[in-house]
């Protein structure tokens, strides 16, 4: 490879992606690079950061992919590079332990094997809260809870992978006469998702001034800033139930909130150890239970975090320590994850289903096909 240029260029798809990224972005432009956040996945660039399902790096000279949240894949765990090629890589970033023993696991798949290897170097969007001082709150968090007012010493976060089936009254409905504040996130939905977009709006504004401790949290905000605030996290099977464990929160699934994404819907999938699981007619019992012993509760959660996070507060500079190392030409500053087994040949329809993504991807983005015909074509390829 000839030298390459201090231009760096991240790739997202909505602004959860972006937020994963923006860490690393940080340190880039504080090491002196070129930095651009581009949702268009066909621009060429010298180093690109990647983190979306449909990817295409060969328009990279040096390509870099980590995960967009921490429960990716989990419907087909341990194995997820089945579906997200890998190997077209130069690298792969994982977060920590948990996920580095899933790929172990899954290295005889060789879309899980990017050209120079995978590393072990951190989740960046923790270096949003391990920054900040053990005995402060962020800057960000810190204004955002001036501005709502918190009533009570104690707050329980809703945020759902989902909104449907009116999951978020059923939270709301269960706890509001505690004496808790209950802070509503949700996930940022895009135009490509007009149900969702719809649903979000519709359950907001039903809760909006519905009660002096009920709070509507805008949907932009990271993650981290609500987790920040909030003392127990309910959701049904988002990633953010794994982000809890950054600031030892205990995390609750509610395994009987469906999940939209399949016709039928289908049941959660969060196949997290950690968590702590209910029907949402036990939902007020275990927030109750929780609440009786809530400092050992997180003091549960925070034995977890290290077995789900590596080098907390410092991922994105890890990360842009091997980037720095390949624009320069220098030996790398760590060493990939040796692979437990050698790899197989993929098998045809793992083959088959990877262009049958990248085809109606392409199609998607330049002839307009809408989500529900991408849902169908690309289900034909998963069953099985």
């Amino acid at each position: 490879m000839t030298t390459l240029r201090k231009d760096i260029t991240f790739y997202f798809t909505n602004p959860v992606e972006r937020q994963t990224a923006d860490p690393v972005a940080a340190e880039a432009r504080r090491r002196g690079y070129r930095v651009t956040m581009t949702e268009e996945p066909f621009l060429k660039s010298e180093v690109g950061v990647y983190c979306s399902h449909d990817c295409f790096p060969r328009n990279s000279r040096l390509s870099l992919v980590m995960l967009h949240d921490m429960g990716q894949g989990q419907l087909n765990w341990p194995n997820m590079w089945r579906f997200e090629s890998w190997n077209d890589f130069d690298a792969g970033i994982l977060p920590g332990n948990a996920w580095a023993e899933r790929w172990q696991q899954s290295t005889r798949h060789p879309f899980a094997r990017p050209r120079i290897g995978v590393f072990d170097l951190g989740w960046p969007k923790s270096d949003l809260i391990e920054s900040a001082s053990d005995d402060e709150i962020s800057e960000q968090a810190r204004a955002l809870r001036d501005e709502l007012r918190l009533q009570h010493e104690v707050s329980v976060l809703y945020a759902p992978a989902w909104e449907n089936d009116n999951k978020q009254d059923e939270f709301v409905r269960a706890l509001m006469d505690l004496p808790v504040n209950l802070l509503l996130k949700q996930f940022p939905w895009t135009d490509e998702w007009p149900d969702m977009v719809a649903n979000v709006a519709a359950a907001n504004a039903l809760h909006r001034d519905l009660a002096s401790n009920v709070y509507v949290l805008d949907p932009a905000i990271s993650i981290m800033h609500a987790i920040e605030l909030g003392d127990i996290m309910v959701s049904e099977e988002s990633s953010c139930l794994v982000e809890a464990l950054l600031k030892g929160r205990p995390a609750i699934s509610v395994s009987d909130w469906l999940i939209p994404d399949t016709n039928p819907p289908r049941l959660p999938a969060a196949p997290f150890d950690f968590l702590i699981r209910t029907g949402k007619a036990g939902l007020r019992e275990v927030i109750e239970e929780i609440l009786a012993d809530l400092p050992a509760q997180k003091a549960r959660a925070v034995k977890h975090r290290d077995d789900n996070f590596s080098n907390l507060g410092e991922s994105a500079s890890r990360i842009m320590d091997l980037i720095d190392a390949k624009v320069e030409k220098r030996d790398l500053p760590c060493q990939p994850l040796t692979p437990r087994y050698a790899a197989d040949p993929a098998p045809m329809r793992d083959q088959m289903n990877k262009y049958l993504r990248k085809a109606v991807y392409i199609t998607k983005r330049r002839f307009g096909v809408k989500q529900p015909l991408r849902k169908i074509l690309l289900g034909l390829f998963r069953r099985g």
